[in-house]
C-alpha cells in the first residue's frame, strides 16, 4: 500500500482530475489546491513524480471512466441511436460501439440456398441489416439503462 496523501495533495489530485480549467494542468491544479502561485508549476511536477500521487491520479481517472464518463458515453450513444437526423454511418458506428462493448459480434448470419450459415462483415451488410443492428443497439442500451440502479 502506498503512502497516504496529505489533504493538500488530495486537493491537487481532485483538481488535476476533475476541475474544469485544471484537468491535466498541473500548475493550475497546484494553485487551486493552495500551493504557492510562484512555484505551482514546479510543485506540480514534483507531485506528479511521487508514486503515491501518481497512483491517486490514476485511480481517480479510472473511477471517472468507469463511473460518470461511462454513463455520459452510454447516454451519448443512446442519443445518436435515437436521432432520426443522424447519418446512417454515424448510427452504425454507435451501434458497433455498443455491441462491441457488450461483447456482441457485429457480423450477422445469413442462410444461403443450401441452408448453410454465411457470416457477413459490416461492410457487406445491406441497409436493412445495418438498421437492424442499430435497433438491436438501441434495445441493448435501453435494457442496460433500466438495469443500472440510480
Amino acid at each position: 500500500m502506498g503512502r497516504a496523501l496529505t489533504s493538500q495533495q488530495e486537493a491537487f489530485v481532485l483538481h488535476y482530475t476533475s476541475t474544469p480549467g485544471a484537468i491535466g494542468n498541473g500548475a493550475e491544479a497546484a494553485r487551486r489546491a493552495g500551493y504557492s502561485e510562484r512555484s505551482a508549476a514546479e510543485l506540480a511536477r514534483q507531485l506528479l513524480d511521487k508514486p503515491h500521487v501518481r497512483d491517486a491520479v490514476s485511480f481517480a481517472n479510472r473511477m471517472a471512466i468507469s463511473g460518470r464518463l461511462a454513463s455520459k458515453s452510454v447516454a451519448l450513444l443512446e442519443q445518436v441511436l435515437d436521432d432520426d437526423q443522424a447519418p446512417l454511418r454515424v448510427k452504425v458506428e454507435a451501434a458497433k460501439t455498443v455491441l462491441d462493448r457488450a461483447g456482441i459480434t457485429c457480423t450477422i448470419a445469413e442462410r444461403d440456398d443450401a441452408e448453410d450459415r454465411v457470416m457477413k462483415s459490416m461492410s457487406e451488410l445491406t441497409r436493412e441489416e445495418l438498421e437492424e443492428i442499430v435497433r438491436a443497439g438501441k434495445a441493448f442500451i435501453e435494457e442496460a439503462r433500466t438495469s443500472i440502479p440510480n
